[in-house]
């Protein structure tokens, strides 16, 4: 009378990840090798520690010399109250300038002709003191900048942060593994496939929050400016070698 041999059972969703190595038509019992694939991740927040803001002054007037002495006057003003302001490590850098005519049309035909020029100056200011960024926003505005081009937040060596996040992700696939090895009834063995990395964090880009004339008038406070944090992310997938406990 024949047996029927009873199923083998696995743990609920093991199966997609126990991967049987060297099953290839006619290996050897003694060639087989057992893995197991997990995965992990790891997760690191970083409070920025820089930040770029970018100002512009824009002037109009009937000749391209008024429009560009205008703007030099004016942005003059800007760099002189920034670099008094008394806010540490503030470095200011020239970003771009453009000087170009206004056009309007004119007659029955809408020919164009020039109605004046425009003229924009554009600085970054690179601080180191992410708290002061509201005040410089101020300080600018307050000494006639008229756009804020952008505000970026950044950490200024994210790679000790990255590095943990791999390890955090490596820590937390070797806990796994080791728990479902047990489970099984086997001993986790060396890896023999790791596949994985961590990518740099991006710049945070908020909204900025410019003060207004009413603001200004009831004494509003500093521009409020709110850093954030950066989340830095690794993730890794590891093969190890499964062995029959001793």
């Amino acid at each position: 009378m024949s047996r029927t041999a009873s199923p083998r059972r696995l743990l609920p969703g093991l199966l997609p990840s126990l991967l049987l190595g060297a099953l290839l038509a006619g290996a050897p019992a003694a060639a087989q090798e057992t893995t197991l694939q997990v995965q992990g991740e790891g997760v690191v927040e970083v409070a920025p520690d820089r930040a770029r803001i970018s100002f512009a002054v824009e002037t109009e007037a009937e000749t391209a010399r008024e429009a560009g002495e205008a703007n030099a006057r004016v942005m003059d003003r800007v760099v002189t109250a920034l670099r008094e302001s008394g806010i540490e490590g503030i470095r200011i850098e020239t970003s771009g300038y453009m000087l170009q005519p206004r056009y309007r049309f004119v007659g029955t035909d809408r020919r164009q002709e020039i109605a004046g020029y425009s003229a924009r100056n554009m600085v970054q200011v690179i601080a180191d003191e992410v708290e002061e960024v509201g005040r410089i926003v101020d300080t600018a505005l307050d000494a006639g900048a008229n756009r804020v081009q952008q505000l970026v937040f950044e950490v200024r060596d994210a790679e000790p942060h990255r590095l943990e996040a791999l390890r955090l992700s490596v820590e937390q696939a070797r806990g796994e593994a080791e728990v479902m090895a047990r489970a099984l009834g086997m001993r986790l063995g060396d890896p023999s496939r790791v596949q994985g990395g961590a990518q740099r964090p991006s710049p945070i880009m908020p909204g900025v929050f410019m003060r207004t004339e009413a603001m200004a008038m009831a004494d509003q406070p500093t521009t409020p400016v709110e850093a954030g944090t950066q989340r830095i992310t690794a993730s890794v997938s590891i093969t190890y070698r499964l062995h029959p406990e001793r």
